[in-house]
C-alpha cells in the first residue's frame, strides 16, 4: 500500500491531531503542541478511507469548479449531492412558460418560450427543488431518526445566503442548491440544522451537541461556507 503524503503544521489551540485536506495544500496533519510526531503516520493509517473519499471530492470540485456563464443555458448538469449528472435538451414551442420534464437516460428537456433566460432559470430551479424534496428530504429524515429527533416539516427554497435554516417550531428548510455540494458537505449541513431542533442558538451547548454528530464539524463547517464557489453562475444567488 503506497504511502499518504502529507504536511504537518503546529497549532497551539489544537487539543488532539486531526486532518484537513485541501486542494491548494492536499493533506494536512495539524497537532497541538508538544504531540510526539511518531505517531503521526499511525494517525494517518487510520484516516485512510477518511483520506479517500476527501481526494475523491476535491476531484469533483475541480472538475466542475468553473462557473458557466451567466446567462448561458447549461448543458450538463452536475448534482453531487445525489450523485447524478443530467444533459439537457432545449426545445423552443409556441406555449406561453417554460417546464422542465425528466426523460429515459437521465436527460432534462426544457421547453416553451425559450427566448429569455429568466423562465429558463426559473423552470431549472423548480427541477431542482423537486430533486431537492426527492432525495434529501428523506436523508434529512433518517439523519433526526438515527439521532433521536424529529423534524415537524421541511421546506425546499432558494435562499440567497444559507444553505439551510430551522425554525422555532422545528421546521427545517434546505436550499435547493444543497443539490450542487459534495455529499460530505451537505450531510453536514442536514446535521447542522438537525441539532437546532434540540438547541436553537449556537452557543457552547449546541457545538457540542454537534460535535457529538459529527467530529470533524470545524472543518466541515469552514468547508461549507466556502461552497458557493460550487455552484453553477447560470443558478448562483446574486447577494
Amino acid at each position: 500500500m503506497m504511502p499518504v503524503a502529507y504536511k504537518v503544521r503546529v497549532s497551539p489551540r489544537a487539543k488532539y491531531p486531526r486532518l484537513k485536506m485541501s486542494a491548494r495544500e492536499g493533506l494536512v496533519v495539524v497537532i497541538p503542541e508538544g504531540f510526539d510526531e511518531s505517531r503521526i503516520p499511525s494517525v494517518v493509517e487510520g484516516k485512510r478511507e477518511w483520506i479517500r473519499r476527501s481526494e475523491e471530492r476535491l476531484r469533483d470540485q475541480v472538475k466542475f469548479l468553473a462557473p458557466q456563464p451567466t446567462g448561458v443555458r447549461p448543458e450538463r448538469i452536475w448534482l453531487p449531492a445525489i450523485g447524478q449528472e443530467w444533459s439537457v435538451v432545449y426545445r423552443p414551442t409556441d406555449g406561453n412558460g417554460v417546464t422542465a420534464v425528466e426523460r429515459r437516460g437521465q436527460q432534462l428537456l426544457v421547453y416553451g418560450d425559450l427566448d429569455e433566460a429568466g423562465p429558463i432559470v426559473e423552470a431549472l430551479g423548480r427541477w431542482l427543488a423537486r430533486k431537492t424534496r426527492e432525495h434529501l428530504v428523506p436523508w434529512l429524515i433518517a439523519l433526526g431518526r438515527d439521532k433521536g429527533l424529529d423534524v415537524a416539516g421541511v421546506a425546499i427554497r432558494a435562499q440567497r445566503t444559507r444553505w439551510a435554516s430551522c425554525s422555532a417550531r422545528g421546521t427545517i428548510s434546505l436550499n435547493l442548491r444543497l443539490l450542487f455540494l459534495p455529499q460530505e458537505l451537505v450531510r453536514y449541513a442536514l446535521l447542522h440544522e438537525l441539532a437546532h431542533i434540540q438547541e436553537m442558538n449556537h452557543s457552547r451547548r449546541y457545538w457540542m451537541l454537534l460535535e457529538s454528530f459529527e467530529r470533524n464539524y470545524r472543518a466541515l463547517d469552514t468547508e461549507l461556507r466556502a461552497g458557493w464557489r460550487l455552484v453553477p453562475d447560470w443558478i448562483r444567488p446574486s447577494v
